[in-house]
């Protein structure tokens, strides 16, 4: 059956093939092929494809199946141990000695970790009270931080630590945590020792995080080769008493060695491992669209479109989210989002997103003021 343009009749038809309970949504092939069951008209191909492709319940629903955005870009290599260092909570644990939670601090070169026992409840405050007794006061102040903005890194703390220390301050975008990879993987290496060496209660954690500090550090870093103990110290630790060993003056040159060569070797072998995990890690990733200020955009989860409000750097960008979502860092890494292609079909209205929840009551988004009255 042939359908004219007159009176919307092609729209109703995709209305009812493509969103309709009984036609599901589903891809373009789909639809065409349910339509073409019944209908036609010239440039069916192009109509549906433009239908489908600006249907914003698609876009909010469907898992994306192209792969990630954005080329990888990583941190440059440290001139020097702990210049630049990222910071993240392990936090829910059973409680220990009144602990609930774990801050990871690792140094970015020499890859050595600071496991601190704190609560989840820990404060602003208190953050900084640890972060100068554990880091400031033994390492100095580090040219960069990364973190990834979780709930305990607030941005107005670190903002403020950094004015009062003269401190620049470096952070992944929101909820990408392949900025922060290095953090990530001693939390894993953490909770992996904890679960092999915790009592069946689980509540001796917070005694056993010196052990796992020294165990961490002395192991060799997957990619420098190198152990974080000895990347610090020119020598590794004694974990057993050697009695015959001669202690004299004769054995500190023995065993020192000169640390800024071994920190030129270490930058080596970090600016070639980069090498190596960036042709593969970008075989597996898609260029990044060409996003703008003001262009909607997807968020994964399906949230609704919202504005491009600015540009961070090269691969994030900052959304003007609602009021309702407050909680969320507005900062996006570009591998979150999804570009919003325009509505190209006449009088097509589509439905509203769904509502969000505040405070347990449904709140719908005002997309425009019609009128206004005022009562007296």
């Amino acid at each position: 059956m042939y359908v004219p343009e007159a009176n919307d009749l092609r729209l109703h038809v995709l209305k009812y093939k493509h969103d309709h309970s009984l036609s599901g949504h589903f891809s373009q092939n789909c639809t065409l092929e349910l339509i073409q069951r019944e209908y036609t008209w010239p440039g069916i191909r192009t109509y549906v494809k433009d239908y489908i492709k600006s249907c914003t319940a698609c876009a909010r629903a469907k898992t994306p199946r192209h792969q990630p955005y954005g080329m990888l870009k990583q941190l440059p290599v440290p001139d020097r141990p702990w210049n630049s260092i990222s910071m993240d909570f392990i936090e829910q644990l059973p409680s220990s000695s009144g602990f609930t939670a774990i801050l990871v601090v690792i140094d970015q070169l020499s890859k050595q970790a600071i496991f601190i026992p704190t609560r989840d409840t820990i404060t602003s405050p208190e953050l900084a009270q640890l972060f100068l007794l554990h880091v400031f006061a033994k390492h100095g102040i580090p040219a960069h931080v990364t973190s990834d903005r979780g709930s305990k890194f607030v941005l107005h703390f670190f903002q403020s630590l950094g004015k009062a220390l003269d401190m620049k301050l470096h952070f992944t975008s929101g909820y990408h945590p392949e900025g922060d990879g290095q953090t990530k993987q001693a939390n894993q290496t953490l909770e992996q020792y904890l679960r092999m060496y915790c009592n069946y209660q689980q509540d001796n954690w917070s005694d056993l995080l010196p052990l796992a500090k020294f165990a961490y550090n002395n192991a060799p870093s997957a990619t420098t080769g190198v152990s974080p103990f000895f990347t610090n110290k020119g020598y590794h630790p004694n974990i057993t008493v050697h009695p015959e060993r001669d202690l004299s003056s004769a054995w500190p040159r023995e065993y020192a060695v000169d640390l800024e060569s071994l920190h030129q070797y270490l930058r080596g072998e970090m600016a070639a491992a980069q090498k190596r995990y960036q042709g593969p890690a970008d075989a597996r990733r898609s260029p990044a669209p060409d996003f703008k200020v003001g262009d909607q955009k997807l968020s994964k989860k399906n949230l609704s479109p919202y504005p491009i409000i600015a540009q961070v750097g090269t691969l994030s960008f900052t959304i003007c989210l609602p009021n309702s979502m407050r909680a969320v860092h507005p900062i996006f890494h570009i591998s979150q989002l999804e570009p919003v292609t325009p509505n190209t079909i006449p009088n097509w209205s589509q439905p509203p997103p769904p509502p969000v929840e505040v405070d347990g009551e449904p709140e719908y988004e005002i997309t425009e003021i019609l009128d206004s009255k005022l009562d007296q």
